[in-house]
Formats: structure tokens, C-alpha cells, sequence
């Protein structure tokens, strides 16, 4: 299967991601892999009584990876994405905690073609993450260099 080129996308286009259920172990294993080995993280105790939340909750940094997972997931890249080239405006509203459901809505907000190299482009886009209940809980936008439509290689 081959994704979408730079030119099958359009402005103003939305995408609604597969829903996913992160769990503790999910949470373990990102913080393991990154050594994001904080008591906020990894000690119940702690957790329980000195934090907000009451709760384990999903890392900044794993949202953004599971929203890009998500939208990945589409199959909208598949051998058509060159490369991530910026990401900006991130904002964390609401945490996602362990044993919640996360979507993601995609919106394109700007497409451009290269001007020195016409077998590519880029494409801007906003990732909305939102709980199963349509909560809020981040935003950010990305950048992608995609190939055009009869550039193949």
C-alpha cells in the first residue's frame, strides 16, 4: 500500500484517529526505555500524596509519540514521508491517566511545495489529543516533508 503524496492532501482536511486504552505497563515501559525515572512516574506512595493527580499519568513526551502513532496508524504516510522537520506549540491542558482512552483529530493546516526540489513539499499540521469523552488534553503542530506524486524514489 502507498500512503498519500504531498498533492492528495487538502487544506482544511480533518482525520479521527483509532482509539487507544493506555495502560500502566504502557506508561513502565516508555519511562523505562527513556529514563524518565521520576518518583511521579514510578513511586505509588508518592504519587498518591504529593501529586495533583492522585494517579499514574501518561509523560508529555509519550502523548506526543502516541498521537503520532495514532495518526501513523492511518497508513496516510506509508511510503510517501521523507521526514519530521519541526514540531512547535505544544500545549498540555488536562493529564491522561493510566487506564485512559486517547484519540487524536488531525487537522492540515497549511501544504507547500518545495521550490528547490519539486519531488517534495512540506505539509503543517495540528494534532489535537482528546480523551474518549472529547476532553481536552494537548495540542500540537508538525511538520512533515512528503514526497510528490510521481517521484517515487
Amino acid at each position: 500500500m502507498i500512503g498519500r503524496y504531498l498533492e492528495d492532501f487538502k487544506i482544511g482536511e480533518e482525520f479521527i484517529t483509532p482509539q487507544r486504552t493506555i495502560h500502566l505497563h504502557d506508561i513502565t515501559q516508555f519511562c523505562n526505555l527513556t529514563w524518565f525515572n521520576l518518583s511521579i512516574f514510578y513511586d505509588e506512595n508518592y504519587i498518591k500524596e504529593n501529586t495533583v493527580w492522585k494517579n499514574y499519568v501518561v509523560p508529555g513526551p509519550f502523548l506526543i509519540a502516541l498521537a503520532l502513532g495514532l495518526y501513523l496508524k492511518l497508513g496516510l504516510y506509508e511510503k510517501t514521508i521523507i521526514a519530521l522537520l519541526g514540531i512547535e506549540n505544544m500545549n498540555f491542558k488536562n493529564p491522561l491517566i493510566a487506564g485512559e482512552t486517547m484519540k487524536t483529530i488531525v487537522k492540515v493546516l497549511n501544504i507547500r511545495k518545495s521550490t528547490k526540489n519539486p519531488d517534495r513539499g512540506i505539509i503543517h499540521l495540528q494534532f489535537i489529543v482528546k480523551k474518549s469523552d472529547n476532553t481536552f488534553v494537548m495540542s500540537f503542530e508538525m511538520y512533515h516533508l512528503l514526497k510528490c506524486r510521481g517521484h517515487n524514489k
